[in-house]
């Protein structure tokens, strides 16, 4: 049970997420799809970043607490008695997404990425990348194709387009055998 914790702990602390604080910033960094010519041609969603920092103080002192070493189901815990006691708080919302898909929880990731598109449409394109991911793997490809289309509009950087309609490729031929 030991080494589980602790293993669970260096994959989460490896993992945290990063929230970038400026409008700007968050154009520039924030999508994790990712076009690496060593991966097969398929862009995949990368993990969260280190150093895991949120614009909400009670999120932010959460991650803190991970990021110190605190339990990781404890801080967990605590992050979703936020989401649930505040729903409307898409940072409790987008993080507790990202937590529940490094443990493979993808219907409650699906659930939460949901959530935080309505919450802020555009504030979050990781969210569109985990959630198009997700439809595909679960073989709903027009919403794939349709999450992952909307992400590219949300994104600048080229290389993060090209690997989402790289990724898109893939989905559809996936479709076609």
């Amino acid at each position: 049970m030991m080494i589980a914790t602790a293993v669970l702990v260096v994959v989460l602390l490896a993992l945290a997420p990063r929230t970038p604080s400026g409008q700007a910033e968050m154009n520039a960094t924030s999508a994790r799809v990712s076009e690496d010519p060593n991966s097969g041609s398929t862009p995949r969603a990368d993990g969260p970043r280190e150093g895991a920092t949120s614009s909400d103080p009670k999120v932010s002192a959460i991650l803190g607490e991970l990021a110190a070493g605190k339990p990781p189901m404890e801080t967990i815990v605590k992050l979703r008695d936020l989401a649930e006691d505040e729903p409307d708080n898409v940072e409790a919302q987008y993080h507790m997404g990202l937590f529940s898909w490094q443990t493979n929880q993808y219907d409650k990731a699906m659930e939460r990425f949901r959530k935080t598109i309505a919450l802020d449409p555009k504030g979050y394109p990781d969210a569109y990348a985990y959630l198009g991911q997700a439809y595909a793997t679960l073989d709903s490809t027009e919403k794939a194709i349709e999450v992952l289309e909307t992400y590219k509009t949300l994104v600048t950087d080229t290389s993060l387009i090209n690997g989402a309609d790289r990724y898109i490729i893939e989905i559809k031929n996936k479709t076609k055998h």
